[in-house]
């Protein structure tokens, strides 16, 4: 027995087999939803706008994309991602082949460009959190080994460098000088790079840093810093309690370099 397919409500499109005609009615059901359910309609309209792209016509889908653009708040209709709906529909437009992408306003080239580089604010609060931590740990350290040189009168800073060093005889034991070495070497000034290195590198991601590219850099300073004061904790004598202060600067460092990573793109006001 055959059943009647019952036709679909009036305003909606059957997204099965979608059309350019699909894009007017989505796009005024997604402006008159609130919260939630209007950001996963915007989702669904971006998402029918990449699927278009591959199934439409072109010179179809070129002018339901301009018309698009045209409405108002066009730009303020954002996904879960942060995507606004006129960004997709102008990387709809320019994905369709010649001549459709030289139909671009320049007005939506720039917002386009722009979207793609640049980033929200960096999360300053728990960076600031994390690198706080790490320099208190680091100075308690510091204060830690400085009252037991002092109580044991110098013999600690003579048994680091004894005047005789044992012969070496395995490569275990090479490392293991070659570090004490580096360690001596760069003990007195090092947990100070650390600092203030972590300072400058936290005020250029929190304050300059506002494009994909300073932001990249940024993330690779913290990194290095964390990376560094790994390796140099890791390389001096256990035992010292300073080691274990470089060793939470780094890997504060690390984490804030991280965080930097997880960072979403931003969401800027497009026309």
């Amino acid at each position: 027995m055959r059943t009647r397919m019952q036709p679909p409500a009036p305003g909606r499109e059957d997204l099965s087999t979608p059309s350019a005609d699909a894009l007017a009615p989505l796009f005024e059901e997604a402006a008159s939803a609130t919260g939630a359910s209007r950001r996963l309609m915007a989702g669904q309209l971006n998402a029918l706008i990449a699927r278009l792209v591959h199934t439409e016509d072109p010179g179809a889908l070129a002018h339901a994309l301009h018309g698009l653009l045209g409405r108002q708040g066009v730009g303020d209709l954002v996904d879960d991602q942060g995507i606004p709906v006129s960004i997709a529909a102008t990387r709809g437009l320019l994905a369709l082949p010649h001549p459709h992408p030289l139909e671009v306003p320049p007005e939506r080239l720039k917002a386009v460009y722009q979207y793609g580089f640049t980033v929200t604010p960096a999360p300053a609060k728990g960076m600031l959190f994390v690198l706080g931590v790490a320099s208190l740990v680091q100075f308690g350290c510091f204060i830690v080994a400085e009252n037991l040189r002092n109580n044991s009168h110098g013999l600690t800073a003579a048994g680091e460098a004894p005047l005789a060093p044992p012969p070496v005889s395995t490569w275990t034991e090479v490392l293991a000088r070659w570090g004490s070495e580096l360690w001596l070497l760069v003990r007195p000034g090092f947990p100070l790079v650390q600092f203030v290195g972590a300072v400058l590198a936290f005020f250029f991601a929190t304050v300059a840093a506002d494009t994909t590219r300073e932001r990249r850099m940024a993330r690779r300073i913290f990194l290095g810093l964390g990376i560094v004061g790994i390796d140099v904790a890791l390389a001096a004598p256990a035992g010292d309690h300073e080691t274990w202060g470089v060793l939470a600067a780094g890997v504060g460092a690390l984490i804030a370099g991280l965080m930097l990573r997880a960072s979403p793109p931003s969401r800027p006001p497009v026309p």
